[in-house]
């Protein structure tokens, strides 16, 4: 198509808005949008230490990978954060399925709902039921395909999906991908190799909580997957 000397100041404004468009809908924020918060690195030995839920295993593998596997009677399995955060919060990491029946959580703000603190009550076998039904919490899945949905943010109890991608995010097995998933005065995001897959707002964000980690298989095929390179961004 031949442009015009006429037509080529419209061109060029009009490209100029699609380049501010894309801008405006980067997937990861950038280090200048996260000066002033605090940064916190998560070794792979501090994570293999925080609190596993549901009946699985959590491992060391070589260049700081931590290997999460679920049970044969498992119905997920979860890291829990030893830390309770307050205010906003966005997680950093690598995430690899060992598996392709593999679905990966993040879980923000995870507490009880009359109290600053998370209760997991004894026995838990890692279901779902207690995020859903008691626990306050952000829900944000990806890698759920063989779930038959796609990426999606959801807050609890009651399981209100605030919003899901219209596409899969296209995550395989034996594969790793960059995540970042946050919180920032309400305003929830998931991105998956800096695509910012969903970007919602909560009107009444929850106040704080817990950080975890899930997997769950499908199909009767158990979920299995690294994780590495967990920096956690607070203020």
């Amino acid at each position: 198509m031949k442009i015009s000397r006429k037509q080529s100041p419209v061109i060029f404004v009009y490209l100029l808005g699609l380049i501010f468009l894309a801008a405006c809908n980067t997937g990861s924020l950038s280090l200048a949008d996260l000066e002033g918060w605090n940064e916190e690195k998560i070794s792979a030995e501090e994570l293999a230490d925080w609190r596993l839920l549901g009946n699985g295993r959590v491992g060391l593998w070589m260049n700081q990978q931590v290997a999460i596997e679920e049970a044969d009677d498992s119905q997920g399995v979860m890291l829990l954060s030893p830390t309770y955060y307050t205010g906003d919060v966005v997680v950093r990491y690598q995430a690899l399925a060992l598996t392709a029946a593999s679905v990966f959580v993040t879980m923000l703000a995870a507490g009880d709902s009359a109290s600053h603190q998370l209760t997991i009550p004894g026995g838990y076998d890692g279901g779902m039921s207690l995020w859903t039904n008691a626990a306050t919490n952000y829900f944000f899945a990806f890698k759920n395909a063989p779930h038959g949905a796609t990426p999606f943010i959801a807050r609890n109890p009651g399981f209100s999906v605030l919003g899901s991608a219209k596409k899969q995010d296209g995550m395989g097995a034996g594969i790793y991908y960059d995540i970042e998933v946050g919180n920032e005065k309400g305003r929830l995001w998931l991105s998956v190799d800096g695509r910012r897959l969903v970007d919602v707002e909560d009107t009444n964000p929850l106040a704080g909580g817990h950080l975890a980690l899930r997997l769950r298989g499908s199909a009767g095929i158990k979920a299995s997957g690294l994780i590495r390179n967990l920096t956690i961004y607070s203020k």
